[in-house]
């Protein structure tokens, strides 16, 4: 995440979208916050406490559900992908947003600033089906 973005909070940082297939990876600030704001997302970090092991530390994968946060523990790189729906033959799109340490630690909260956010993706959603 770059500084002005940081700076600016959600403002300056829009809701991604991921297709099925698709990855993002960040790198992000410890305190981060990832918020699926539609479907579900399956993230995936490594632990920087075992950076001496190399090529051979395990991959933490964790799961959210609409609606749910993970903050980041510390700095590193995330992969996030869409989850694949139950019952469903592949997998989804989702969309979320990362909030930086200092937006979710502000005066308002990061709630707030993720409803706004939600707002702008289904006004953005309702002109393309208009």
């Amino acid at each position: 995440m770059h500084a002005r973005e940081s700076r600016a909070g959600l403002r300056g940082t829009p809701a991604s979208s991921l297709l099925a297939g698709q990855v993002a990876v960040h790198d992000l600030h410890a305190g981060s916050s990832i918020v699926a704001i539609e479907g579900g997302l399956q993230l995936g970090l490594r632990d920087r406490s075992l950076a001496w092991l190399g090529d051979a530390v395990p991959l933490v994968s964790i799961t959210l559900h609409e609606g749910e946060r993970f903050v980041t523990p510390q700095r590193g790189m995330v992969s996030i992908s869409a989850l694949r729906a139950p019952g469903a033959s592949r997998a989804g799109s989702a969309a979320f947003i990362v909030l930086s340490p200092r937006a979710t630690t502000g005066a308002h909260g990061w709630l707030p600033l993720a409803a706004r956010h939600l707002a702008g993706l289904i006004r953005t959603r309702w002109r393309r089906t208009a």
